[in-house]
């Protein structure tokens, strides 16, 4: 009697555990089941000249809590990976949403308080893909698995 009492506590606390960490383990991982955009992507490819691949380039952007409900802009991580060196750049994002499209630039130019845009894409999400598309080129990225960075 006392083994099956002391078995159920472990495996309430065991619970109790699990519960407790789990938010903690996803929060900066997107939902790929949902619309929602946040979180961290990698560029699976791209043919923008703004975030070029090849050799032993990887492309991040971690977009913290990203748009929805009523923020529609904020600061977005942009880390570019040739290992075993990682660049950092924060960069300002803003989402427009009857355009469906997002800018990316330079939180200040020299001498400035405005934002200088880099790029203005439009956007679609594609299964678990959210592609960016800016005239002919086009960024393709995935929710980051915590494997990758």
């Amino acid at each position: 009697m006392q083994t099956k009492s002391l078995v159920r506590r472990i495996q309430a606390v065991a619970t109790a555990m699990a519960l407790a960490f789990a938010p903690i383990v996803t929060a900066d991982i997107p939902d790929s089941g949902s619309r929602t955009f946040a979180g961290m992507y990698k560029v699976a490819s791209s043919t923008d000249p703004i975030f070029p691949m090849g050799g032993n380039r990887e492309w991040f952007l971690d977009f913290g809590n990203g748009f929805g409900n009523a923020s529609l802009s904020g600061n977005v991580a942009v880390s570019l990976r040739q290992n075993p060196n990682v660049k950092v750049r924060i960069m300002a994002w803003q989402y427009f949403a009857k355009q469906n499209s997002m800018a990316i630039g330079n939180p200040y130019a020299e001498g400035s308080n405005k934002v200088v845009a880099k790029g203005v894409w439009q956007m679609r999400f594609d299964s678990r893909a959210v592609v960016f598309e800016r005239g002919s080129y086009q960024v393709v990225m995935y929710p980051a698995d915590p494997g990758d960075y």
